[in-house]
C-alpha cells in the first residue's frame, strides 16, 4: 500500500500541533474552544439566549446593547475571560453567578455572546 505524499508532510505537523495544545492546557480550568462545532454551538447559543434574558438582560438590556451594564456586542475577550467574569462577577459592578449557574449554563451564555455582532 502506497502512502500519499501529502499525508507524509501533514501528519507530523498535526501531531506537533496536537501535542502543543495538550501540553499548554491548565488542568485547573476547563478548555473552552473559541470556535465550537456548529451544531452544538447553535443549540448552546439558543439556550444561552434564554439564560441571558432571564439573568443578564436586567443590566445589559434584552438586546445586550447595555443599560446599567456595558454593551456585550463584539467582545474582544477570550471565552475563558468571559466565563470567569460570569462566574466571579466584578466587585461593585456585576454580581457573581457561580452559585446560580453551572458550567454548561456559562458555556451556553458564552456561545450566545459570541453570536452578538
Amino acid at each position: 500500500m502506497k502512502i500519499h505524499p501529502i499525508f507524509v508532510m501533514v501528519a507530523p505537523v498535526m501531531v506537533l500541533v496536537s501535542c502543543a495544545q495538550y501540553g499548554s492546557r491548565s488542568h485547573a480550568e476547563p478548555v473552552m474552544s473559541a470556535q465550537p462545532s456548529h451544531a452544538p454551538a447553535v443549540a448552546s447559543a439558543t439556550a444561552g439566549r434564554k439564560l441571558f434574558v432571564k439573568n443578564c438582560a436586567v443590566c445589559h438590556a434584552a438586546d445586550a446593547h447595555g443599560d446599567d451594564g456595558p454593551d456585550l456586542h463584539n467582545l474582544d475577550w477570550t471565552d475563558q475571560q468571559i466565563a470567569t467574569r460570569i462566574r466571579n462577577g466584578k466587585k461593585g459592578a456585576m454580581t457573581s453567578f457561580a452559585g446560580k449557574l453551572q458550567q454548561p449554563d456559562i458555556d451556553s451564555l458564552v456561545a450566545y455572546l459570541r453570536t452578538l455582532k
